[in-house]
């Protein structure tokens, strides 16, 4: 893993979270593969860019997410796929909140894409 790929990897996180914080959801939606799967906690898997874009929509509608900020906290890469283990802190209507997440990463075309996605919650404390 050489530092420009976990800066393309941590520059995208970043602009993920400018895409939700501007409910840009088709933005959201375009970071990743046109096959990738999104695996919600308690929900069905959803796959696809559009359906993925629906979901987000779905999601922060009533989750009412005002900001995320996504935080790399290893990445490994190997070839064109590397493995992010993170953490978000979720700027909520309602208040605070923080998952963990894995995201698998294809690199298509020179750039990093989201290909598999799954979180669930953390202690906010």
């Amino acid at each position: 893993m050489n530092s420009d790929q976990v800066r393309q990897v941590v520059d995208t996180n970043r602009r993920f979270g400018v895409a939700a914080a501007s409910k840009d959801y088709a933005g959201m939606a375009a970071f990743y593969t046109e096959d990738a799967k999104v695996l919600p906690p308690d929900a069905p898997i959803v796959s696809g860019r559009k359906p993925i874009e629906e979901f987000w929509r779905t999601a922060a509608d009533a989750l009412g997410l005002i900001d995320v900020t996504l935080k790399t906290i290893d990445l490994e890469v190997a070839g064109d796929t590397a493995y992010e283990i993170g953490e978000a802190d979720l700027k909520l209507s309602s208040g605070q909140a923080k998952v963990k997440y894995l995201v698998v990463w294809l690199q298509r075309d020179g750039r990093w894409h989201l290909h598999r996605d799954i979180w669930n919650s953390m202690p906010t404390s």
